[in-house]
């Protein structure tokens, strides 16, 4: 995903593209599991507000169009947490 990216999806989510920015960096270099645990915390706290948990769904589903055969596998997996 590149920056151009990241700075749409904060559009699409209401976020100013300076925090976009620097939340993406936490996940530089981070494994696989570290970010597995962010994203169970980050549904914790979508899920208590359904309008707003849609909303953030359908954005991210939007991203697929936009990536790669991997990345778009990943996004997959990512969303089926959220989802689950």
């Amino acid at each position: 995903m590149d920056n151009r990216m990241i700075m749409e999806l904060a559009k699409q989510l209401g976020l100013p593209e300076e925090t976009a920015e620097a939340k993406a960096k936490e996940y530089i270099g981070k494994s696989d599991e570290e970010i597995l645990r962010e994203i169970k915390r980050i549904k914790t706290i979508l899920k208590k507000d359904k309008k707003a948990y849609q909303k953030q769904m359908q954005t991210i589903r939007a991203l697929a169009g936009t990536m790669s055969g991997p990345q778009k596998a990943r996004l997959e997996k990512i969303i089926a947490l959220l989802e689950s």
